[in-house]
């Protein structure tokens, strides 16, 4: 039980943090309802409610979440493999998009994830999602590769990771 406490404590990485309207902090179980809606409106393989849970209440899984209000804006999830921080999903509400939230939900995480020790970020992108790629090109993210047929539905993935530095990372 002592493990799942750090999920509660924002402090612990200088959260929640103000930016203009949003908050940024540590997401609380009692918003998965909220990125279970997200995954289910925005990915073609979402994440069922009770994967989340599943996910939230392993130690090695950090959520961030941005909030407007109690209303859920954007959401990082990641696991610490190693010295690594791999993303499980990243995403910014449809009605939110634009106003510069992926970056702050990513910076968030790069400094959490530093916190814990970790030394770079990695995940697999769909090579369709050109925005998410292009945001993370503009923060220095680079390509190592690409996977064919990753995902379920036969579409390819990029495999993008960053090194991070005591800066943020980005």
């Amino acid at each position: 039980m002592a493990g799942l406490l750090h999920k509660f404590r924002d402090s612990t990485y200088r959260l929640p943090e103000r930016c203009g309207r949003f908050n940024v902090g540590l997401l609380k179980p009692w918003e998965l309802r909220q990125v279970a809606r997200l995954e289910a409106e925005n990915f073609p393989e979402p994440l069922s409610l009770a994967s989340l849970l599943y996910l939230w209440l392993q130690p090695r899984t950090t959520y961030i979440a941005v909030r407007d209000g109690k209303k859920l804006a954007a959401y990082i999830g990641f696991q610490a493999y190693g010295p690594f921080a791999h993303t499980i999903s990243m995403c910014v509400a449809g009605a939110y998009r634009r106003q510069g939230l992926g970056r702050l939900v990513q910076l968030a995480a790069n400094r959490v994830a530093i916190k814990h020790g970790l030394r770079c970020f990695c995940g697999e992108v769909r090579s369709s999602n050109t925005p998410q790629l292009q945001l993370l090109r503009s923060m220095g993210w680079r390509e190592g590769g690409r996977f064919p047929r990753f995902f379920g539905n036969g579409e390819d993935a990029v495999f993008v990771f960053c090194l991070l530095e005591d800066d943020g990372g980005g």
